[in-house]
């Protein structure tokens, strides 16, 4: 893989995600942490896209609908967040290497605001 961009986003995958993915990501050089790291698991999806804002990060979930939904309500209210990352179900190598070609070819603020689909890094 390439080495990291100059300005990668800053990762925050959600509970749905292994954990091991953000260990992974870290051992390319990149910011990432899980939902398990962050004390977040028994959190509501607000209160996870709340935390990865407050952060300055993006968030990786499988969980389209509430996500889609509250970028829509950020949007509508003025407030900015720093990306929201989809992704359908896939295996821990699969997530990862797309993961690594999503970060390797987006800055924090390309995705900044932004609903991008993991599965476009194929």
């Amino acid at each position: 893989m390439p080495s990291p961009l100059h300005n990668p986003p800053k990762l925050y995958l959600n509970e749905h995600l292994s954990p091991r993915l953000a260990v992974q990501l870290r051992g390319y050089g990149f910011d990432a942490v899980s939902s398990q790291e962050a004390k977040m698991l028994s959190a509501d999806d607000e209160e996870q896209f709340a935390w990865a804002v407050g952060e300055h990060r993006a968030i990786i979930t499988f969980n389209f609908n509430d996500f889609v939904e509250l970028h829509q309500r950020y949007n509508s209210e003025g407030k900015e967040h720093f990306g929201i990352i989809l992704s359908t179900a896939e295996t821990v190598a699969v997530l990862l290497r797309r993961l690594l070609k999503l970060m390797n070819s987006i800055s924090v603020d390309e995705l900044k605001n932004q609903i991008r689909w993991l599965n476009e890094f194929k």
